[in-house]
This record gives C-alpha cells, sequence and structure tokens, in this order.
C-alpha cells in the first residue's frame, strides 16, 4: 500500500524525472483551467491471480465494486484491462488519471474504507485469489496524455504497456523519440514518467495497436529505425547503457472498460 506520505516525499524526485516545468504544483488541488502544461498523476494497478479459475472472481470484483465506486467519487479516466501477455498472467490492470497527487491519495484512502470494497477484498484475500497487487505512480504531462473520446477504436485491438529505463533522458524523452514512433507506426496514447523508483529516470509508454502482428511490426521497424540505433549508441556512450525497456505487458480491454 502507497501511504500519503510516501507518495509526497516523492515530489522532489518526480520533478527532476519527469518532462514537466519547473515549480508545478504537482500537489496541488484541480484548478480551473489548468494549462496543458499542468502534470497529471496516473495509477497503473495490476492485480494477478494464482489460478486461471479466479480470473472470473477477480473481474467481478473490478465490475461490481471497485468500479461503481469510483464512478461516484473519481472524475478522471479509467481504463480497465485484462492481460494476454504479462510476466505473471492471469492478470488485470486498472489504469486511472488524477489532477493531484493530493487527489489520487484521496481517492485512494475513500476506496480503502469502504465496506463493500473492504469486504469484498477480504473475501479475495481469504480464498487467495490474489498473487499480487502492484502499483505505479507516473506523472504525465497534458500533451503526452491522449485518451480517446470514446473507446471503440480499441474494442478489437490490444493496448502494450512497456517501461524504459533511459540514463540519458534525465530531462525527459528528447523531441525526436515521438517522431521515431511515429515512422515505425505507434502512437502512445500516455507517456509518462516513473514518479520514484530504481533506476530512474524511466518512463512508460501505453500504446494501442490494431492487432498482435501490426504490434510486432511495429517494433521490427523501430529496431531497425536508424534515429532510434544512434540514440541507443549515444545512450551507451555517455551514460554506459543503452535506454532499455524493463517491463512490457499486452492487455485487451475488459468489456465492462469505459472512460469515466
Amino acid at each position: 500500500m502507497i501511504s500519503r506520505r510516501e507518495v509526497l516525499s516523492w515530489l522532489g524526485v518526480s520533478a527532476g524525472a519527469c518532462a514537466v516545468s519547473a515549480g508545478s504544483p504537482l500537489s496541488a488541488a484541480p484548478v480551473k483551467g489548468r494549462s496543458e502544461r499542468d502534470p497529471r498523476v496516473l495509477n497503473l494497478e495490476s492485480f494477478s491471480v494464482t489460478k486461471v479459475e479466479h480470473s472470473a472472481r477477480l473481474h467481478a470484483y473490478l465490475r461490481d465494486t471497485l468500479l461503481p465506486r469510483m464512478e461516484q467519487i473519481h472524475r478522471g479516466s479509467r481504463l480497465y484491462l485484462d492481460a494476454i501477455v504479462a510476466p505473471h498472467t492471469p492478470q488485470a490492470a486498472l489504469l486511472a488519471v488524477f489532477s493531484s497527487f493530493e487527489e489520487m491519495l484521496d481517492i485512494r484512502a475513500s476506496l480503502e474504507s469502504n465496506p463493500p470494497i473492504r469486504h469484498a477484498r477480504a473475501d479475495l484475500e481469504s480464498a487467495r485469489v490474489l498473487e499480487a497487487v502492484q502499483s505505479q505512480v507516473l506523472v504525465v504531462s497534458q500533451k503526452s496524455l491522449h485518451l480517446p473520446a470514446d473507446l471503440e477504436s480499441f474494442e478489437k485491438g490490444v493496448l502494450e504497456v512497456r517501461s524504459y529505463d533511459a540514463p540519458a533522458w534525465h530531462a525527459g524523452p528528447p523531441s525526436s523519440v515521438s517522431d521515431v514512433f511515429r515512422r515505425a507506426g505507434m502512437d502512445p496514447i500516455v507517456s509518462a514518467a516513473t514518479a520514484a523508483g530504481e533506476h530512474m529516470p524511466r518512463f512508460t509508454y501505453v500504446i494501442p495497436f490494431e492487432s498482435l502482428a501490426a504490434r510486432e511490426q511495429a517494433w521490427t521497424a523501430l529496431d531497425a529505425d536508424p534515429e532510434w540505433m544512434a540514440m541507443q549508441r549515444e545512450s551507451a556512450n555517455k551514460h554506459g547503457a543503452a535506454v532499455t525497456a524493463t517491463s512490457k505487458s499486452i492487455y485487451k480491454l475488459a468489456p465492462y472498460c469505459r472512460l469515466g
């Protein structure tokens, strides 16, 4: 569980690790008319189950208990995901967007104190449904967040969540990274920085693909891109390590997913 003190203590780290403007009020309350340079906070929470037959119970919890409460108290966008390929499967995930660290912590506290959620989680734990629950806190500028107005375009495709350790990207990913991704046929809907942790700076992308075949073609094109290869060589020469993919998972939308 991530405590308020732990997350707020990360603010000094995240200010240096994220591609956001200096002095941005990361823990401020939501402000009407905020600019696109103001950062948003993303919580990516994954739920791994112990057995395949427990998947239905996990999704029932997300659909029937967590989602209704989130809709009551959370104004931001949410994606409910079901893993196709992940380090541990079966797995489901929830990606939620918040206006600030404070809003994220307040909503998490509300969820944790909600009786139906507490009861449902206790049932899952007593039945040993959950193998692990992992939470990542990410920071993203508004211009690097491109969630669609609706999810129709994602219903038949897949979404890849991929994280990179990038020692050369202390000031954020170079603008050329977006160009390289675009040439390879990738248009991330999220380009976010990890708020804190080991091997910083670390960046996470959420990338939609029409199919698994389109995904494979895109990554093959990226690996062969001369500018991407030059970027890797420069990182290795100056920082002793290339930009390295440290985790990757492929999801489909859960049937009950909606943007909120």
